[in-house]
């Protein structure tokens, strides 16, 4: 069975941080290794993330930051006394996990993994565990190439247990990347429409926003120029391009939309559709029919 090192009892710590916002506040909060930031809430789909939750195979939060998600999702599942391992916090940023350990919740384990592939010890306790029940992704697939994301499919489907979920959100191409009104986001938008109507595959893919920046620099207030502050790479993509990709892989989406999300800063918001979400289950395996 799955142990953490920590002693402190579950109720002790779920005293101490009764609601979400008392995990951190409810900011945005930039992240250790500077590419991104841990959303203001919890993800919009954590309840279908916790609902996966099976009372054998653990979840899985695959890009943790600082460990909102992985919170929330534990005060929905079931208490018991044994305090064994119910959810696993993954990310690729020591300081991250660190942060996670320092709650000393015993039903939370911390593992390093970097998608697409780095993911030997995160398949480790997959082997040990059987799979997991679910797999949270929230505002991770965004950093990868559009292979690296179907690279991650796969091996998310292989994480899972049979009949387990998984949950997606990444920025749309509808949200305001670079703030309302920024000649960025307009001229990035241009990019991705183009594209699409090119009939790209992804045509979010490689959109530089450093670049873009430093293209547009006589144009931008002083605000707009600490963009160069965001990732040089980000791709954005529409709730039905990701569906293409999970079924190609063979899992059934239950849940395709682009929504808001209620962790964003408000700058992201445009019309309502800036975050793509979407839930997906493993297929079980089928039965051979009787009499073949």
């Amino acid at each position: 069975r799955l142990k953490l090192r920590s002693p402190c009892p579950l109720h002790t710590v779920m005293a101490t941080y009764p609601d979400v916002g008392d995990v951190m506040t409810e900011t945005l909060k930039g992240t250790a290794n500077e590419t991104g930031f841990e959303m203001a809430m919890a993800s919009p789909l954590l309840e279908h993330f916790a609902a996966a939750y099976d009372g054998q195979h653990p979840l899985l939060d695959m890009g943790c930051a600082y460990g909102r998600n992985v919170c929330s999702a534990l005060k929905l599942l079931p208490y018991d006394e044994d305090a064994k391992v119910k959810v696993i916090a993954c990310d690729c940023a020591q300081e991250h996990l660190d942060a996670v350990d320092a709650l000393q919740i015993p039903e939370i384990r911390t593992v390093f993994g970097m998608l697409p592939s780095d993911l030997k010890e995160v398949q480790g306790i997959a082997a040990e565990v059987g799979g997991f029940s679910g797999i949270l992704v929230s505002e991770v697939l965004h950093f990868l190439t559009g292979d690296a994301i179907e690279e991650s499919i796969k091996n998310f489907k292989d994480l899972l247990a049979p009949g387990g979920r998984l949950c997606i959100t990444m920025f749309s191409p509808y949200a305001n990347i670079s703030g309302r009104n920024c000649p960025v986001g307009a001229h990035w938008r241009r990019i991705f429409d183009e594209r699409q109507q090119s009939g790209y595959k992804w045509p979010g893919e490689d959109i530089n926003l450093k670049a873009l920046v430093h293209e547009l620099q006589a144009s931008l207030s002083s605000d707009e120029r600490a963009m160069s502050c965001f990732p040089s790479y980000f791709h954005v993509v529409t709730a039905q391009q990701l569906k293409n990709a999970l079924e190609a892989a063979g899992f059934q989406v239950l849940l395709a939309r682009e929504d808001r999300h209620p962790g964003h800063a408000p700058h992201f918001h445009n019309d309502g559709r800036e975050s793509t979400q979407l839930v997906a289950v493993k297929q079980m395996p089928r039965l051979p029919e009787a009499g073949a």
